[in-house]
């Protein structure tokens, strides 16, 4: 694993509640450096329960604490979605967006998932590339999350 300026040792672990803080900072740093807002008493409250939302949730920690997230969530039976991939600005193109992607659908394999889906924005340029790159593909909406306007699906 790299060090960025000063920072070692990092690694994706799974959430635990010790790190609820750690991830409330780093995705409300996230948000704002992306233009929005963080609003886990809105519509962001599933944050408050991370494991009762989720299948899983990694974190990309360091003795700084969590530098990036990522997070599966069961949509039915056979469809898992990928929610929540965030990377610190400071440790893009590093490939740790990509091996945060790798942890969850990796796990939605595991779990028996048939096919992995997710919505972003069309400003996000390099996260459409980093997935397109992973293998997945524009697909039609499956939401009505009105800030989406990309939406994409990985068979597995």
């Amino acid at each position: 694993m790299e060090a960025v300026e000063g920072m070692k040792d990092l690694s994706i672990i799974a959430y635990n509640d010790q790190l609820k803080a750690s991830v409330f900072e780093f995705t409300s740093k996230c948000f704002s450096e992306l233009g929005k807002s963080f609003e886990p008493q809105g519509r962001h409250s599933f944050y408050n329960d991370i494991e009762g939302h989720f299948e899983c949730f990694w974190c990309l920690v360091t003795s700084d604490g969590v530098m990036g997230t990522s997070a599966i969530a069961k949509l039915d039976d056979s469809t898992a979605e990928l929610k929540a991939l965030y990377v610190s600005s400071n440790l893009r193109g590093m490939e740790w967006g990509y091996r945060l992607l790798d942890a969850a659908v990796s796990y939605a394999r595991a779990k028996g998932f048939s096919r992995v889906v997710l919505d972003s924005m069309s400003q996000y340029e390099d996260a459409a590339k980093l997935y397109r790159r992973y293998g997945f593909t524009d697909t039609e909406r499956y939401n009505d999350n009105m800030y989406a306007d990309v939406f994409m699906e990985m068979k597995l």
